[in-house]
């Protein structure tokens, strides 16, 4: 279950910005008010697109937020989001199912090919074309 009784200061802003939007993206996690409270040094007035490290720090925090306090955050191209019920759960594992197959397949053909043109072998995906035949 959700643990959110002991965030640090700013999983709890991340968390409390992105449970409280339909969709929000990294940059406007970035741009936002109650983050520039805890980061001074990133001028938003400037208008200057937020620094990498500003977005990996924000991305490690909602890894945190996943991993280490069971919140079940989701993305995709539009943001993220925080899961709220059952269903919403299921369609998303459906789509990043269909992801992840069409994705298999692709790196499936590129070792087909090396395979074929080179004679090399990988044990991973010559156990993994087992799979993919069912798939």
């Amino acid at each position: 279950s959700m643990n959110t009784t002991t965030l640090t200061p700013e999983e709890q802003i991340v968390y409390d910005l992105i449970s409280n939007s339909k969709r929000i993206t990294q940059i406007q996690i970035a741009k936002s008010a109650k983050w520039l409270g805890r980061h001074p040094k990133y001028e938003a007035h400037l208008n200057i697109p937020p620094k990498a490290s500003t977005l990996r720090k924000i991305r490690q925090i909602v890894r945190d937020l996943r991993i280490k306090r069971n919140v079940l955050i989701l993305s995709d191209d539009e943001g993220y989001w925080v899961v709220n019920n059952r269903d919403e759960a299921v369609e998303y594992l459906q789509r990043i199912e269909k992801m992840a197959k069409a994705q298999a397949r692709a790196w499936h053909e590129t070792y087909s090919a090396m395979r074929k043109n080179f004679n090399i072998n990988s044990d991973y995906f010559d156990s993994q074309s087992i799979q993919l035949q069912l798939l």
